[in-house]
């Protein structure tokens, strides 16, 4: 699995066979510092993630195996949104929540 943000969405009018009715987002990977990379990757969303979230990825096979990708031609499923991320007892991220939520 891996980490990235979210950085936009893909607008596609047709897509094949069992892709139909899918979101699909863009999301730029996450290195080992937390810092954004070069290299994005267009992703299934699984859990209505947004722009700004960072999400966990998978990737390869494993992308489907969720219930939303099943059968689905895909090799990367973003299949959760990150609350935080600790390094050993260091906070390296928390999500900013808007007012009241």
């Amino acid at each position: 699995m891996k980490l990235g943000v979210v950085i936009g969405n893909v607008v596609a009018t047709r897509k094949s066979g069992n892709m139909g009715g899918r979101k699909i987002l863009v999301v730029r990977y996450l290195n080992d510092e937390f810092a954004e990379t070069e290299t994005t990757h267009a992703c299934i969303d699984t859990v209505d993630a947004g722009v700004g979230d960072v999400v966990l990825i998978c990737a390869s096979s494993s992308a489907r195996v969720t219930a939303a990708t099943s059968g689905v031609a895909t090799d990367s499923a973003i299949v959760g949104i990150v609350d935080e991320v600790f390094s050993g007892a260091r906070q390296v991220y928390r999500k900013q929540h808007p007012e009241g939520r």
